[in-house]
């Protein structure tokens, strides 16, 4: 889905119909009528009903048709408006629902030099590290019966063996990229696996690191699928490899099922927004459709400064996420592993209790963000179109009145016995009928598929 929004909607509720007046002219008209046919009603006639049909009945009946006339041509544009505003409102909708998808994070795992990254980056506990005091490579011990990536896959796996072997998540698919490996990485994870005594329903290997769409697939999958992934990424240097970024590996555990154990809040891992070219443009639509409530803290990897200056200047304008932690400045050079890495430590920062997170990551200059919170957000309510009267609603209206006046005329007029026009008559009272309100549906239809022609532009 497109993350865009319609411009604000004029409320067409804000025009006020001129009752007062309409009531002026209405007194004055029949006032007039009354005054007239007073003057000209024969002396030595007495008063009956026949001239109250003529001075007030007959007049009425004309003005109640005028005035739904008028009405029908201006209910035919707050028609225009109205359905104008439930298309956005509809729009905003979709959008909404869709930027509170999530999966459940329920289990994540990371390695770096620092014990502690996230409590340090937090300022929780030690120091907050930056380059170029930070140590680049992980200490790995002399293990001869073991592979350098089943060492790694081993002590980031560790960690979560309760949550990989726990009933509620089954039937895992496991996906791994690890820079410069190639297929036998599956083998390494799998004998890596069985020491663990953790089965896996599937292991799948990337060439790539990937990025946030991952996620976006995984949450497609969700909606009608049971979804229980394990991805891992580890990112080494190279043999003799002199590279100024810091050694990373992640795992995380993502499912559309909760099955915490007891006392553990569950992560809420929310729909990404991802390959953004126009920062500056697409986050205040993201920020408005609300994944998360109050984001505190924003970490980020990998921004150039012409998405990195625009995402701060929609924070700032919103007052969200007022704590920017740039994994660069603490970790050393963007490598690809950090956008996993960043979500690790946006979970610890969950789990600490720091409240709601963003986390945002840039690759060819495709920007993408998510959210994560402890808190479940809620749908927002579906728009429903407001009552109002339709313009063949008047139609209707101004065709009875119309009638009745031709009735009342006739009757006034034609001095033989009304049973005896037979088809005319019926044909004379039909006729209004049809024509009001065929005119009513044609304006009502005719203002619809204007709008949403003007909206959608089709």
């Amino acid at each position: 889905m497109k993350w865009w929004l319609f411009p604000k909607q004029v409320d067409p509720e804000q025009d006020k119909f001129p009752d007062f007046s309409v009531f002026i002219i209405f007194i004055s008209v029949i006032g007039i009528c009354t005054f007239f046919r007073a003057i000209t009603w024969p002396a030595n006639k007495h008063v009956d009903m026949e001239f109250a049909v003529q001075a007030i009945i007959m007049p009425l009946a004309l003005l109640v048709t005028l005035l739904e006339l008028f009405l029908l041509v201006l209910n035919g544009f707050r028609h225009y408006a109205e359905t104008r505003l439930l298309i956005a409102a509809t729009q905003e909708y979709k959008l909404q629902t869709y930027a509170r998808r999530h999966l459940i994070l329920a289990g994540w795992s990371a390695l770096t030099p620092l014990e502690e990254p996230a409590l340090n980056m937090l300022r929780l506990e030690g120091e907050f590290p930056l380059v170029p005091k930070t140590p680049l490579k992980i200490p790995l011990a002399d293990e001869f019966d073991y592979t350098r990536n089943e060492q790694f896959f081993c002590r980031l796996l560790e960690p979560m063996v309760d949550k990989l072997n726990h009933p509620g998540y089954r039937h895992v698919e496991a996906v791994v990229w690890v820079k410069g490996g190639d297929e036998s990485c599956i083998d390494e994870l799998r004998r890596t696996l069985a020491r663990l005594d953790v089965t896996v329903e599937k292991i799948s290997f990337l060439s790539e690191c990937p990025d946030y769409a991952l996620i976006n697939e995984w949450l497609d999958k969700a909606g009608y699928l049971n979804v229980v992934r394990l991805l891992i990424c580890v990112d080494l240097h190279g043999e003799g490899d002199e590279s100024k970024s810091m050694e990373n590996a992640t795992a995380l555990l993502l499912s559309n099922g909760n099955a915490s154990m007891e006392g553990e809040k569950p992560v809420y891992l929310y729909q990404p927004m991802i390959g953004m070219n126009d920062v500056e443009t697409a986050m205040p639509v993201y920020l408005q459709m609300e994944p998360v409530s109050k984001p505190k803290i924003l970490w980020y990897t990998g921004l150039s400064k012409v998405q990195k200056y625009p995402l701060m200047q929609a924070l700032d304008e919103q007052k969200q996420a007022s704590e920017r932690l740039c994994l660069e400045d603490s970790l050393g050079v963007a490598s690809r592993g950090y956008r996993w890495l960043a979500l690790a430590l946006a979970s610890d920062a969950v789990k600490y209790a720091q409240g709601d997170q963003f986390v945002a990551m840039s690759e060819k200059n495709q920007f993408a963000i998510t959210a994560l919170s402890s808190r479940l957000t809620c749908l927002p309510e579906e728009p429903r179109e407001r009552y109002y009267s339709l313009p063949y609603n008047n139609g209707g209206t101004a065709g009875i009145m119309c009638s009745i006046f031709i009735l009342l005329v006739l009757s006034e007029t034609i001095q033989t016995e009304m049973s005896s026009l037979g088809w005319y008559l019926l044909l004379m009272v039909l006729l209004p009928l049809v024509i009001f309100i065929g005119l009513g549906v044609f304006v009502t239809y005719f203002m619809e598929n204007k709008a949403r022609e003007h909206m959608w532009g089709y």
